[in-house]
């Protein structure tokens, strides 16, 4: 993850760089429902041991990949890992503590589970970030490894009761026109496009954090130290305080209310690319490290409201459509900002700047409507 943006930029141009990740999240669009179908109906257990062995062949893809053909190849197969564990990992929490009566534990749990990922994918990226400095692609085969080790555990795993399988499982249609009802339902419905343009939002800076760091070494201004080690430290270190913030995120939920949390949230990362793209500056570093806090934070809150509500022949599949919907919304966002820059361009500021500056202006006008009616929906459900 810390280095990504720094491996495709080394073998193709910027706009292939922005076209690469539009693959990556059309597939991801293209797979979500069915594997999250997939999970309801097949199970959990072995649907994530197909998503750690994606990610195997994945990495074995991008290491051996020249060329922009290859390199998609790779980000497709990455898309099936990403797919795979996508909503099913949640709910196999949620369907193994309802199966040991401990269902009132889930918010909690969850968030203890959001503060561990985040400690353990920050430590990746911190030795990411510095092997890859002998050589980028030495980041995708300690992945590789990684996917390894996830898959004998996924092998250990045992199916949860919840997620029972049997023949008069509805088809994939009547489940998807089953899920999506419940979009209707309040607050699900508004909690969903909140979460969409959130996920969008937050991805910027992940995305374009990279190339920022590499314009800043330019410059002189990383004080002699490597791209790839900045760019892992920075990473690392936005996991770890993003660790901070799963931990007390449903205290500060609870304090706060939902809804004052979830603005506070938004407005906190809004604020990052904003800071972004205005200046070239290392002191925007600092700032950039708090881009994964309000995403982990809002996670349990949000996922504690929508899981109970769901059927459990739906979970997987309304999670899969949710992530659906934020990585469609993300892929068209990369492949409208992929034609404001030219064709033969590289990474310089002047392109770095105009491309956030657009996202900044999008997101505002989304913004102000979104929570004038998110604060009047949750006075009426909260009199």
């Amino acid at each position: 993850m810390p280095i990504f943006f720094l491996y495709f930029s080394s073998k193709l141009t910027l706009q292939e760089v922005l076209l690469l990740e539009s693959v990556y999240y059309i597939s991801v669009v293209l797979l979500e429902v069915p594997t999250g179908y997939f999970s309801d109906l097949i199970g959990r257990r072995i649907t994530l041991l197909l998503g750690a062995f994606s990610l195997i062949i994945a990495c074995v893809l991008y290491l051996f990949g020249e060329g922009f053909l290859l390199l998609a190849s790779g980000q497709i197969v990455f898309a099936f890992h990403m797919s795979f564990i996508s909503g099913t990992n949640t709910v196999f929490h949620y369907e193994s503590l309802l199966a040991a009566q401990k269902e009132n534990e889930y918010g909690d749990r969850e968030a203890k589970v959001n503060q561990y990922g985040s400690v353990a994918g920050g430590t990746a990226a911190l030795l990411g970030g510095l092997l890859a400095g002998f050589h980028l692609s030495t980041a995708y085969i300690i992945s590789m490894i990684a996917g390894s080790i996830a898959l004998g555990l996924a092998y250990g795993f045992i199916e949860p009761e919840e997620s029972n399988t049997n023949s008069n499982h509805p088809g994939v249609f009547t489940q998807l026109k089953t899920t999506l009802t419940f979009m209707r339902l309040r607050p699900l419905g508004w909690l969903a496009a909140y979460f969409i343009i959130f996920y969008c939002i937050t991805h910027l800076p992940y995305e374009f954090y990279q190339p920022y760091v590499q314009l800043l070494s330019e410059r002189d201004l990383l004080f002699g130290l490597s791209v790839t080690f900045v760019s892992g430290f920075i990473y690392a270190t936005a996991r770890y305080i993003s660790a901070f913030g799963a931990s007390y995120s449903m205290i500060w939920s609870r304090r706060l209310g939902l809804f004052n949390f979830l603005l506070i949230a938004i407005l906190v990362i809004t604020g990052v690319v904003i800071l972004m793209s205005s200046i070239l500056n290392v002191i925007a570093l600092g700032f950039v490290l708090l881009r994964s806090t309000p995403w982990m934070a809002i996670k349990a809150p949000i996922n504690e409201i929508i899981t109970p509500k769901i059927g459990s022949r739906q979970r997987a599949t309304y999670h899969s459509v949710l992530s659906l919907l934020c990585r469609l919304s993300f892929f068209l966002v990369l492949l409208g900002l992929s034609f404001t820059v030219d064709k033969e361009s590289l990474i310089n500021w002047d392109n770095l700047k105009k491309i956030l500056q657009i996202s900044v202006l999008g997101s505002i006008v989304l913004l102000i409507p979104l929570m004038a009616y998110g604060r009047s929906l949750f006075k009426l459900s909260h009199p």
